[in-house]
Parts: structure tokens; C-alpha cells; sequence
């Protein structure tokens, strides 16, 4: 079934099967109850019904609950955090699914408005760790092309992955990036045999656009990406706070605009001699409206027909293949052939490389 085929109930039930398989059962145990509330013609259905055509689509189950765990954070919803372990709180399979919906739905009557507004609000996760898949790309492409890289990220939300140098990874036998940084990612995000990094991998620019960018470096811009993860994953928690640190120390231009028309601004004035190019995103390319997906293909279809051997263009993208995993693809100019790189989980871990 086409994304844009779900109902409101379809996608809730198609969404807390995903939290599932990625391992929040609190979201996944909400959600079927919302998914009962909704039925039952409860505030669920009344606040959700209407917000998109493409509800799976536009991830509006997860606007309803990102709302939620803004408020929680936030110290608005005090009930909600004392079972949200991100908050300090605490819930678990074992505790049961009913003070759980009821404090939710206690939440959302107290605070229609705030809930009304976030359901508005585009989901922007920028999982940090999908970092070891595209720098695992990057090395490929230094690998054939033998040149620094020059990267311009679209869908960057705010920009955490396009501060790729900066973190660490070591698949225990390569490694590169930073290796004192606060962001490291060891030989458990892969799965044997591990992809071969460069440790000569650099970037000679990282830039990156977005249609509604969040600053990273501000205290509304971290509640906001906060509120995006899920309350049970600490592990992603953890990770999103050290890269938000780094984030700070290590600001990356994040420009609002339509991706289309950033890339053709950024690639229509020919591309560097002795560097190559790398456009990259992660999951996004589904949240782009098709005129926006179209003008990407013509920016990067224009400026792969311009290129030379000596500046090479590369369009590299994680997106989804299956309900278990994405798959990293590369497409390369001059030429424009494409590469399948690897199979990798959406979060970023259990990479098994292709290439």
C-alpha cells in the first residue's frame, strides 16, 4: 500500500507497528490505544482527522505525539513525565496501557491549542546515527574519486548530519572523523564485514538546506528535537544531547529554502575543480512535495551533464526500502550510474555494506 493511501487509522496502526519493530513499546502500546480512542469518535479522531490527505505520509500520528512530549519536557505536563523516562519518569510493558492513554488524553484536553499548533509542525528527527551510513558512503566516494568532498545536505532539519566530521566511528578495523569527539559510533553499528572508511575522508564545506530549519543552538531548538525522539530510547536521547553539544561548537550553514531551488543555486555555477560533490540527504525524500522532488532531479541532472572527471557530482540518499531497513544509493557524474552501497536500519545501525 502507497503511503498516501492510508487512512488516519491505517497510519496509527502502520506507526505503532514501527515503533515496535524500533523498539518503543511505550509508542507503540500508545498508540493502539489512541488508535481505540479514535474509533470510539474521541478527542483523536476530532484533533487528527482533517490535519493531511496523506496521513501516514505526513507522520501525523507522530505530530500527536511529539506535541505531547514537547509539553512533557517542557515541565507542562507533569502527569505525562512522570511516565516518560525521558522525563525522569518511568512506564514499562509490565505497567499496562490505561493510566498511560488517560494521562495522554488528560494532556491533550488540557492543552487543545498547543496540540492543534503542533499537529501542524513537520516531523524533523535527523537521527544523528544515521551518520555511519552516509560517512560509510562518503569514504566510497573518496575512494573512487580520490578528493576531498564538498557536501550540501537537503531535508537537514537542523543540520545535525551534516556535521559528519565531527563525530567519531570506528567499525574495528577502519575509522575515521574525530575521535575526541563527544559522538562516537563503535564496530556495533555494523555488521560484518564492516564498510572501509577513509581515514582520510575530509570536507572542504558542509552545507544544508531545509524548508522550515530548527536551529540547534538555541534552548527552543533542542526542546524541538527533543520532542521528536521517542520517551523510552534513552540510547537515542544520549546521542541527540551529544551532538547537540557538538552543534553548538561547530555551527554549519542551514539555509530555509525549497531544496530544489537551493541545489540549483548551488550547483548551477559548475562545481569545484579537485573536489567532489556530494548531495545527501535521509529520509526525506518521501516528505518532499513533487514539485520540489522534481527540481531536484533537474539541479542535479543539469549539473551532472556539465561536470568533468576532475569535479565529480554524486547524489547520495538513504531512504526506505523495506519495512525492516533503508538502502544507501549513490548515482555518480559524469555518467550518472547508479550504485546500490547498503542495506541499513532507519535509525542508522545493523549497516551491511554491498558495495
Amino acid at each position: 500500500m502507497a503511503a498516501n493511501s492510508y487512512t488516519l487509522l491505517e497510519a496509527i496502526g502502520h506507526q505503532a507497528d514501527g515503533c515496535d519493530r524500533a523498539g518503543s513499546p511505550l509508542y507503540g502500546t500508545l498508540l493502539r490505544r489512541l488508535a481505540d480512542d479514535h474509533r470510539a469518535g474521541g478527542v483523536t479522531a476530532e484533533l487528527l482527522e482533517g490535519v493531511s490527505d496523506q496521513p501516514l505520509h505526513d507522520a501525523v500520528p507522530l505530530r500527536y505525539l511529539a506535541t505531547a512530549h514537547r509539553l512533557a519536557l517542557a515541565g507542562a505536563a507533569p502527569a505525562l513525565a512522570a511516565l516518560y523516562p525521558s522525563c525522569g519518569g518511568a512506564w514499562s510493558i509490565d505497567d499496562g496501557a490505561d493510566v498511560l492513554v488517560a494521562t495522554f488524553l488528560d494532556v491533550v484536553a488540557e492543552h487543545r491549542d498547543e496540540f492543534v499548533a503542533g499537529l501542524r509542525r513537520n516531523v524533523q528527527t535527523n537521527e544523528v546515527g544515521r551518520a555511519t551510513v552516509i560517512t560509510a558512503g562518503l569514504s566510497w566516494v573518496v575512494d573512487r574519486h580520490r578528493t576531498p568532498v564538498r557536501t550540501l545536505e537537503i531535508g537537514a532539519s537542523a543540520g545535525l548530519l551534516s556535521r559528519w566530521p565531527h563525530y567519531g566511528y570506528d567499525t574495528g578495523s577502519t575509522r575515521t572523523g574525530d575521535s575526541s569527539s563527544p559522538v562516537q559510533f563503535d564496530r556495533s553499528w555494523y555488521v560484518a564485514p564492516p564498510p572501509p572508511l577513509r581515514p582520510d575522508l575530509h570536507a572542504v564545506e558542509c552545507a544544508a538546506s531545509d524548508i522550515s530549519p530548527i536551529d540547534a543552538t538555541t534552548e527552543a531548538g533542542r526542546l524541538t528535537m527533543l520532542s521528536f525522539l521517542w520517551p523510552d530510547q534513552l540510547h537515542r536521547r544520549e546521542r541527540l544531547l551529544a551532538a547537540l553539544d557538538v552543534a553548538r561548537r561547530f555551527p554549519v550553514e542551514l539555509d530555509r529554502a525549497d531544496a530544489g531551488e537551493w541545489l540549483a543555486g548551488k550547483l548551477g555555477g559548475g562545481m569545484p575543480s579537485g573536489v567532489t560533490t556530494v548531495v545527501f540527504h535521509s529520509i526525506v525524500w518521501q516528505y518532499l512535495p513533487k514539485p520540489t522532488r522534481d527540481g531536484v532531479r533537474a539541479a542535479l541532472k543539469a549539473a551532472g551533464d556539465a561536470t568533468s572527471t576532475d569535479a565529480p557530482l554524486c547524489w547520495l540518499r538513504m531512504e526506505p526500502f523495506s519495512a525492516e531497513h533503508a538502502d544507501l544509493r549513490v548515482t555518480t557524474w559524469p555518467g550518472g550510474e547508479e550504485t546500490r552501497l547498503a542495506e541499513v536500519g532507519y535509525h542508522g545501525g545493523a549497516i551491511r555494506w554491498l558495495a
